[in-house]
């Protein structure tokens, strides 16, 4: 059966096909939909910036989508390219994990060294100078076409001069000692909105950084896994305090899942690599989905 054409909204935007399959409509999930088992696929808009949204707006868009990385499943992770390609695909908010040179730059790295994402050999990120750094680029070995040309690593200022206005960026910062949190809190605070536009992201068991960013009125997000719930049944209820949004594996079971959503906090599924997985985590009752693969869940 084909898919059913744009439909023209009020004032004449372009509602993505997408939002009207499984009777999504006003902004809802429609009960016909969820009574009949219906696809529980993403709306958004095609109209390029108007899918960005900042913190305030972002939970009022169901299954909001964050491009993980830029869309670590389709790009060269935590490229300019990645995050340029899923906004144009109509992301609605962003994903970076950081980590900080010698001298002291922030930039976009998952990891402690460049090796995964370069392949260096024990090429750690803290010991080196960003000029050092920028000799490298990150290879798209780990996406589903490894023949893209490489990027080079961005400037967590970059990300932010280019979508600090218009989209919601989580920000991880990975293996940064606590005493240089500071740096990163300074530099969240030159947008004119901050706690408007920054989530502080960390795995569920992180303290220093979601408690300080608490304290500095900002949103936090914790990231769990179902089987480490089921395992340690004291870990959710001893460190959901310090998240003022959860996040839970969209394979993390029914069980884990009832928790998270009967918790009162908005819970985000991650990381989603396709439409499947995006139709999934709705039915167990997302109110957002951490993305990887960008293009298979928003492409038309």
């Amino acid at each position: 059966m084909p898919e059913p054409q744009d439909t023209a909204a009020p004032g004449g935007r372009r509602i993505s096909r997408r939002a009207l399959i499984g009777g999504i409509a006003g902004g809802v999930l429609g009960a016909a939909a969820i009574a009949g088992g219906g696809a529980y696929l993403i709306p958004r808009l095609l109209d390029g910036p108007e899918d960005g949204l900042l913190v305030d707006r972002l939970l009022k868009r169901p299954g909001f989508t964050v491009a993980h990385r830029g869309g670590s499943r389709d790009w060269p992770e935590m490229s300019l390219e990645a995050y340029r390609n899923s906004v144009a695909l109509g992301v609605n908010a962003l994903e970076i994990s950081l980590a900080r040179t010698s001298d002291g730059v922030w930039f976009g790295l998952h990891d402690e060294t460049l090796d995964r994402t370069s392949g260096t050999s024990g090429f750690v990120a803290a010991d080196h100078t960003w000029k050092e750094v920028q000799r490298y680029r990150i290879t798209a070995a780990e996406t589903d076409d490894p023949r893209q040309p490489p990027q080079p690593y961005l400037r967590f200022e970059q990300l932010v001069a280019a979508y600090g206005r218009s989209h919601t960026i989580f920000v991880d910062p990975k293996v940064v000692p606590t005493e240089h949190l500071g740096e990163l809190f300074a530099l969240m605070a030159k947008v004119e909105h901050p706690t408007n536009t920054f989530v502080a992201k960390g795995y569920c068991t992180a303290q220093a950084w979601p408690v300080d960013a608490r304290g500095r009125g900002y949103a936090t997000w914790g990231y769990y896994y179902g089987s480490e719930v089921g395992a340690d049944p004291t870990l959710f209820p001893s460190t959901q305090d310090r998240w003022t949004w959860l996040g839970l594996d969209y394979n993390g079971g029914e069980d884990a899942w009832r928790t998270f959503t009967s918790s009162g906090k908005p819970v985000l599924a991650h990381i989603v690599p396709s439409r499947a997985a995006a139709d999934k985590s709705l039915r167990l009752g997302a109110d957002g989905m951490v993305v990887s693969g960008v293009q298979q869940v928003l492409g038309t």
